[in-house]
């Protein structure tokens, strides 16, 4: 269910095509949904790539480009290759920087005119696609001898770093049902691409196979009838290892028993028993002493940013850190009070929830939070920390971590963390 991928054509080149399958595989493990939106039309102007989730959408210029990318916000783009031959990005069109600035503004205001369509009065008012990220995306990666320099309005990342960008990155604006984000790619005359839908195991929603003159299609088994069990490869090649052993184990009976054994491997002549040898005693190496374990620290600096009632204005809470420490996990915040009224953010289980990605549940400890609640005046930034008391779980490979209540209204927000060193 994690990732679909959905074009108004199939993408015509094949770098194109083998990108977004690679960014597929790479979000394919995760248990959000992502959408892939790749080659279709809105306004009139065909976008290469948008991706949503439920906190966050991105529009993307996406170039596959063998070298070092020499480009800013204004004038061509060039790329130099390794035999030192220039070629410029995008000839006769604009750079990729306005590109995506294109894209964004065609299709933030395409669906922000038609939201009423798939979202309520209350939802819509809510909801803004123009905070939708901006990006530049190269393929394979970026070169590290590349000169590209961008303003605010968009970032560049390699294809390499994208799936860690998409993870860990929100939309302010965008807070999104399942059912909400699969209406988005229905709204943009977006199908389903099949075939790489299910290679990457992406395949809920999508259309049943149509069945084809001559080619024969599975009998639908009653929904009270349990699937046969199918053992897991691994099982399989154990038990035909297992089956060979007993065969060879019963050949090897058979001989032994007949005596015939004798004519391949007649009786050794014994051999007179050897002197004992010597005992050489060797020193004793003391045992090193052990290394002291180093916490991992994910650098997130994410903020979630909502406008509320009881402050009077605009909160911000910021997930600045995630420390992985042999014995605790340790988050650091900070909470920014754009109101006229004081604002709280309680750090505390009830407030704050935190599973990771095979559904073990880590609960924050207030007693440990420093300090157990963040209050910040008006016009006021405020920092503090809480802590779990456990580690990680060696299958954990990432983590979603909650805020249930305080200091924002309506629905809880979330942030997705990667555990450090997993792949």
């Amino acid at each position: 269910m994690s990732v679909q991928i959905w074009v108004g054509e199939i993408p015509e080149h094949s770098q194109e095509r083998e990108a977004i399958v690679a960014l597929a595989r790479g979000l394919a493990r995760l248990d959000e949904l992502y959408l892939i939106l790749a080659n279709f039309t809105v306004g009139g102007q065909a976008v290469d790539l948008a991706i949503f989730k439920h906190n966050a959408g991105c529009v993307i210029e996406l170039k596959h480009c063998d070298g070092k990318v020499i480009g800013g916000v204004n004038g061509k783009w060039e790329v130099i290759g390794a035999n030192g031959e220039v070629h410029t990005v995008n000839p006769d069109r604009r750079n990729p920087y306005n590109q995506v600035i294109s894209y964004f503004y065609r299709l933030s205001n395409f669906l922000n005119q038609n939201r009423g369509e798939f979202l309520s009065a209350h939802r819509a008012a809510e909801v803004d696609f123009r905070t939708c990220k901006r990006l530049v995306v190269v393929a394979p990666y970026v070169h590290p001898e590349s000169e590209i320099v961008l303003d605010w309005k968009v970032d560049l990342k390699g294809l390499d770093e994208l799936p860690t960008y998409l993870v860990t990155t929100t939309s302010s604006g965008i807070d999104l049902t399942d059912e909400e984000l699969l209406a988005i790619p229905r709204l943009l005359r977006c199908e389903p691409w099949r075939d790489v839908n299910l290679l990457v195991g992406g395949e809920v929603g999508l259309p049943a196979a149509v069945p084809q003159e001559g080619v024969p299609v599975a009998e639908e088994r009653p929904a009270d009838e349990p699937a046969p069990p199918v053992a897991p490869s691994w099982r399989r090649w154990l038990l035909r290892v297992g089956i060979g052993l007993a065969t060879l184990a019963l050949l090897a009976a058979a001989v032994w028993g007949s005596g015939a054994w004798r004519a391949i491997w007649p009786p050794a002549t014994p051999t007179p028993q050897a002197t004992a040898p010597t005992l050489i005693i060797l020193p004793t190496i003391p045992p090193l002493p052990p290394a002291t374990a180093v916490p991992l620290i994910e650098t997130v600096e994410q903020p979630i940013r909502q406008e509320s009632a009881l402050a009077g204005g605009w909160v911000t809470v910021v997930l600045r850190t995630v420390e992985f420490s042999p014995d605790r996990i340790t988050l650091r915040w900070a909470l920014v009070n754009e109101g006229t009224r004081p604002v709280s953010f309680p750090l505390t289980a009830a407030n704050i929830t935190i599973k990771d990605n095979v559904g073990n549940l880590y609960e924050v400890d207030a007693s440990l939070s420093d300090p157990p609640t963040l209050l910040a005046q008006p016009g006021e930034r405020f920092e503090g920390s809480c802590t779990v008391p456990r580690s990680v779980s060696p299958d954990a490979l990432t983590l979603r971590i909650w805020v249930n209540g305080e200091p924002f209204e309506g629905r809880p927000k979330v942030w997705p963390v990667n555990v450090p060193g997993r792949d």
